[in-house]
This record gives structure tokens, sequence and C-alpha cells, in this order.
């Protein structure tokens, strides 16, 4: 174990040019060995902050590791091996850090080097990460590895490029039929129907080298963090009596984060309907301003291309029961928990088993069949919803005739 802290990096994290806390940096270990000063608390990252004690050493790490690319990744052993390095910590080292979904970074004590000097959003970055990510051949010797692609997560292969001077996130799907970025496009198209313009992330078909992906751009702007439903969540303890839904709209009500129940109401809804399989804890959640630290809405639904039983054999469709998430494993009890479905048109979706067929169509490596049973069961999902919001509405006109039938019966006296 090193005694001397003359052997590690003294560095500062930093949210955009606000310096959050110094801390000594284990190059060998990729890791955090100390917390030597916390300068400004209220600029952290939500992640590091604990409720009981606030910032800790083990929060700060764990926060750190999870933005390096995942070990699921796709073809990652294969890209460490290439790099001769041993860990995506290395990658994310060589970027200071930096990502498109949030504003924080790290740099070396006696650095003058300014976020404005090294942002993704204003400067151009290296797509040599990207490439290797997708599998092409380059020059290992001479590679850029300065890159949002370092600080990107998921299991997915992606890549960020810069399109028209949008930082844009190019996405693949599955090695088997690549239907997650149909998925996207079909789920856009939902989200079109059903939501207002800002409750999404629109995404589109891109070809890239003979294969088709999907396509969207960054949802923050440069005075913005996205933070997930997983740092939300954990800035309140789970009570005994909670449910996990019950418990992250507390949190999100402590927080201050507006509009949340009718938000993850619409979530639930059409996540139903597309059979969303993997709406986990961080690929939901609000956006914050970093600035003036105030939550400015929840975030718009991203991510959806894990659906419409993508990696289910066509066999197996009809029968198959997915776990749901992140609130009910059964799909059918998650969809219990809506509140809410005034908003729910059922004429703008009376014919998207079409849309379903239509875009699926378009991917040569899904047969008729498969198409057909995935549209139907679409189908038959709008349907469910239909009848939920019927069950939500009767329930509601029970309720009002009972509160008038009170006043009714009962004499009040106005005092004035």
């Amino acid at each position: 174990m090193k005694t001397d802290y003359t052997e590690f990096t003294e560095y500062v994290l930093m949210n955009k040019n606000t310096p959050v806390l110094a801390f000594l940096y284990d190059e060998e270990a990729h890791a955090i060995f100390k917390i030597t000063e916390i300068i400004n608390e209220k600029y952290a990252p939500l992640g590091i902050v604990e409720y009981k004690t606030g910032i800790s050493r083990a929060a700060l790490n764990n926060w750190w590791k999870s933005r390096a690319i995942p070990a699921s990744r796709e073809n990652l052993k294969h890209i460490l091996e290439e790099l001769k390095i041993d860990t995506t910590l290395t990658l994310l080292e060589k970027c200071s850090g930096l990502s498109l979904s949030d504003q924080y970074w790290i740099k070396k004590n006696d650095s003058k080097v300014q976020w404005e000097d090294v942002n993704f959003f204003e400067n151009p970055f290296s797509e040599d990460v990207g490439k290797l990510l997708f599998g092409r051949t380059t020059d290992s010797q001479n590679l850029n590895l300065v890159s949002p692609d370092c600080s990107s997560d998921g299991d997915l292969i992606k890549k960020w490029k810069i399109i028209n001077n949008k930082r844009c996130l190019i996405k693949g799907g599955n090695s088997l039929n690549n239907q997650e970025p149909y998925n996207e496009v079909i789920a856009s198209k939902l989200y079109e129907r059903l939501l207002a313009e800002d409750e999404y992330v629109p995404y589109f078909l891109v070809e890239d080298e003979g294969k088709t992906y999907s396509c969207c751009e960054t949802m923050i702007s440069t005075s913005e963090e996205l933070v997930s439903a997983m740092n939300i969540d954990s800035t309140m303890k789970l009570r005994g009596n909670q449910s996990l839904y019950e418990h992250y709209i507390l949190c999100c009500k402590n927080l201050g984060i507006p509009d949340t129940e009718d938000k993850i109401n619409k979530m639930l809804t059409c996540d139903y309907i597309l059979a969303n399989y993997d709406r986990h804890y961080r690929n939901f959640g609000a956006i914050r301003n970093v600035e003036t630290l105030e939550w400015e809405r929840t975030a718009p639904i991203f991510d959806s291309g894990s659906s419409l039983w993508a990696r289910t054999p066509t066999i197996e469709i009809p029968s198959f029961k997915y776990k749901g998430k992140p609130f009910k494993t059964n799909p059918k009890e998650q969809l219990a928990l809506v509140t809410d479905l005034s908003w729910f048109d059922i004429k703008k979706v009376s014919d998207f088993d079409m849309v379903v067929r239509n875009i699926l169509s378009q991917n040569p490596l899904m047969d008729k069949n498969r198409i057909n049973i995935i549209s139907n069961k679409v189908k038959e999902r709008i349907i469910e919803v239909k009848e939920r919001k019927n069950i939500l509405e009767k329930n509601y006109s029970l309720e009002t005739h009972s509160i008038n039938d009170s006043f009714e019966n009962n004499d009040y006296e106005i005092e004035m």
C-alpha cells in the first residue's frame, strides 16, 4: 500500500469552471485515494452526496467508475487488448472524465485549463475511440483518445459524432436481428402522437458502412446536466412501508423536480405499449441547471430500443413474460401505477400497429411472421391501456358522485 502522498496525483473535480473538491488520485489503481478539500459541495454531482453523511470517498469512487464504459459493452475485450490497457478507466482519464450528459470533469490541481478549452459541446473531438467501439480497424499506435465515447454508458455499441455542428449519438442493435435501432424510431413515432415535443428525444435511422443505426442529438445544453433516477432515488432512505414508485416520486418532490408524476405516468404507459424490458434507473431522470442549481424539468424519454421483444425468439413472443422495470417486475402491475390517462387519446394510436409494421419492414434481418406477431402484440397492448383509462375514469366518476352526494345530504353554515 502506498504511504507517501507524493506518489498520488492531485486533481480537482470541476462543474464547468466551478471547483467542487480536491482529491488525491492513485493512477495505478485508477481510484480516488483521499478527498483533501471540499470546496463547493452544492455544485457536486448528486451521485457523490450520501443523504446521511454528505460527500464521501466511496461514493466519489463509485460515481467515477460509473462514468467509464461498462465491462458489458460489446467488443470491449477486443478494444482493451488492442489499446494494451486493462480497464476503461484509463480511457476515462484520457478525456478528463468529460461527457456529453453533464458538465463535470477533472483537472490537475495546478492546471490553468478552463472548461471552454476542453468541453465536447463546443470543441471538436476525436472519432478514434468510436471507430474502435464499432469494430473498425485503426492504427492503434496513433490514436487520439480524447472523446466523449470514453464516458458513454450502456451495453450496445455506440459512438458520438458531430453532424451539422450537432452532437449526435449513433447506436447499434443486437447481433442477431439489429432490431433496437428500428425500435427507437417506432418509439419516437409513438411519442410524437401522444406527447409534447419536449417530452421525448426523437430518434432517426442512419447508415454507416452498410449497417443501420439509430441516431439522436444530445438532450442537454452547456448549462445543464442529466441526473439519473438512480442518483435522485438515493437522496432519501427507502422506508419499509414505501413502494419503489412512491419513494422515487417523494424524492423528486423533495428536490423540487416539477411534474414528476405526470411524466412518469406517460413514461410507464408508453413503455407498456412498447414492451420495454430495460427501463432501468440509469435511463430516465431529470435535468438540472448546473449554474443556478435549479431543477428545470423531468428528462425527456430516451433510450427505448430495448423493447418490442428485440432479443426474444419469434416463436416465444406470444407467451413470453418479460420482467418489467423500474418499479414492478410484472408489467401489468407497473401499468396499474399510472394514476392519470386523460392525456391518452386512443384515436391517435388506433392504427399504430401499422406504423410498427412499416418501420420493422425496413429491417432486412426481420421476416414477415416476426413483424406480424410484434405489431399485433402492440395493438393488444394499446387496447389494454385504453381499458386502464376506462377504469380510471369510472373510479373518478364514482368518487365525484360520492363527494357531491355528501354535500347534498348535509347542511353547512357559512360564517361571515
